[in-house]
């Protein structure tokens, strides 16, 4: 079995978070500060988040073997705007 994916990339998600608080906490620095007009309009204007705007993480994955006796999986996912990545390969005998 082979397969592909794009997940959502938890880096870029985080990051877009922390990006979407610092942004928020200005806005709200002004309170009061401001026309209640303009500070509507500024919070307004702050995307909300869509975790689905950030499915950069490709994932390529292989689970075969069982007919041969030993069951062997690899995995390799990346992300193509923040470069996260995670490789690996594993192998376990079956014992019929």
């Amino acid at each position: 079995m082979s397969a592909d994916n794009w997940a959502v990339c938890p880096r870029c998600v985080k990051q877009a978070r922390a990006a979407e608080a610092k942004a928020l906490a200005k806005v709200m620095a002004t309170y009061g500060k401001v026309p209640v007009e303009e500070f509507d309009r500024a919070r307004a204007d702050i995307p909300d988040l869509d975790p689905e705007k950030f499915r950069t993480f490709r994932e390529d994955y292989e689970i075969y073997g069982a007919e041969d006796g030993t069951v062997k999986v690899s995995y390799s996912g990346g992300c193509d705007t923040c470069g996260l990545s995670l490789n690996f390969s594993d192998e376990h005998p079956l014992n019929p």
